[in-house]
């Protein structure tokens, strides 16, 4: 019962604000969890079965009430562009190459769940930002319903962490594997930081009240992240926050950066105090991490043999047939595992849409510098890919090209570039 309702108020969402439910679904991984958490005695390590209600059922009807709504407005326009060329090369190669996998209904599916539910965040994004009216508040939004997301869905596993949680390695949602779960606390520190050193023009906050609550929430979810112990998530942000710091060249009062650190040491050695540090990063330093590393290698050498024995690749989701290991663990060896020559042709398109989209970022940053944000953006989903997740499951990745390039399209209509001065 509590599952329908939790689809409900999603689908609510989707018609009644979609950039609200845009954030929502992008979520349901987590968000599933709720209703089925056993609060008195959660499971850490235990992974929720797939459900097709929330998993499939909501993004999709999620999906077509967007569009509903924004049909009610207007009719809806379409702008094909470089962007596009990507997922319309390889919607059509998975497909194709589902006929040649070793399992032909599950590569059938996999390539089904690509179409639908990895890329439709591209393309239901990139229609959203599109249509609708006062886009950049929209964005806005979508920032500010995911900073709340991770405030509210941490802190959730926080208690749970401080009271049932005791010697498990790594803060996440019980049922929740941790890699999404620090993937959504991962964003709500680069929303939040880029929200502080703007002096709240991310995110066109003024109130001083809520800049110095913000502070507070930067801290924690930093403590959040690191309670996660997932390390490419907290490469991700580091490389993601240094670009954003690189190319917008942005200055800090040394009053608020004194008074900011301050309240940070004294913030961690007071929230450090209730965790048990020797446990929950034991895992940085503990034989598993050299076996993350090890896997990580036999994935290289597998990829490129089966490269070479398969010049086509061994067929969609095909990996796991020809490998001890059931996923490549990054996109580019994924590509020419499974799709051989095409997904070398796939990988390349890709590498050239992100340079494009990077000179896009360095011709437009000094008139608008949410254009340098929404590249840090993509490059924070950008480098796990390199490290988790298989292709379809790429959501977040594709969600912020299609908010780029939605950006990018509505900017150069409008012609009204952000105040990029920063404090």
């Amino acid at each position: 019962m509590m599952t329908f309702l939790f689809a409900a108020i999603i689908l609510y969402y989707c018609f009644s604000k979609p950039v609200v439910g845009l954030a929502l679904l992008l979520q349901i991984n987590i968000i599933r969890s709720l209703p089925i958490i056993d609060f008195e005695t959660p499971c850490f390590n235990c992974t929720n079965e797939p459900d097709i209600l929330l998993g499939a059922v909501t993004p999709l009807i999620g999906f077509f009430l967007i569009c509903i709504k924004l049909d009610f407005k207007k009719r809806i326009k379409y702008r094909f562009d470089e962007f596009d060329g990507f997922f319309l090369l390889t919607i059509p190669i998975l497909f194709i190459a589902s006929f040649y996998s070793p399992n032909f209904m599950a590569s059938l599916d996999y390539s089904f769940r690509f179409l639908f539910l990895g890329s439709g965040f591209y393309f239901i994004t990139k229609i959203t930002i599109s249509n609708t009216d006062m886009y950049l508040k929209k964005v806005y939004l979508f920032f500010k319903t995911t900073l709340i997301l991770s405030v509210f869905l941490g802190t959730i596993a926080g208690v749970l962490y401080i009271t049932k949680g005791e010697n498990h390695l790594r803060l996440t949602l019980p049922g929740v594997h941790p890699i999404p779960f620090s993937q959504l606390i991962g964003v709500g520190v680069l929303i939040s930081f880029i929200t502080f050193i703007t002096n709240g023009r991310f995110l066109q906050i003024q109130s001083k009240s809520i800049l110095n609550i913000n502070k507070l929430i930067l801290l924690y979810l930093t403590v959040l992240l690191l309670a996660t112990n997932t390390r490419g998530v907290m490469l991700s942000v580091g490389v993601a926050i240094l670009f954003y710091v690189i190319i917008t060249k942005v200055k800090i009062k040394k009053r608020t950066l004194y008074i900011s650190g301050g309240i940070l040491l004294i913030g961690l050695i007071v929230i450090i105090n209730y965790i048990d540090v020797d446990v929950l990063f034991t895992r940085m330093f503990s034989p598993y991490t050299s076996k993350s590393v090890d896997d990580r290698l036999i994935a290289y050498q597998d990829s490129f043999l089966m490269l070479f024995k398969h010049p086509f690749g061994v067929g969609t989701n095909g990996f796991s047939h020809y490998s001890i290991l059931p996923y490549p663990h990054n996109l580019f060896l994924e590509n020419i595992a499974n799709y051989g020559v095409f997904g070398i042709l796939m990988s390349i398109y890709f590498l050239l849409m992100a340079l494009f989209m990077l000179l896009i970022t360095i011709r437009n940053h000094k008139k608008d510098f949410m254009y340098v944000f929404l590249y840090s953006l993509f490059i924070y989903f950008f480098i796990e890919t390199m490290f988790s997740f298989t292709l379809w499951m790429h959501k977040g990745l594709y969600l912020s090209i299609g908010l780029f390039t939605a950006y990018h399209y509505r900017f150069k209509k409008s012609k009204t570039p952000l105040n990029n001065e920063h404090d």
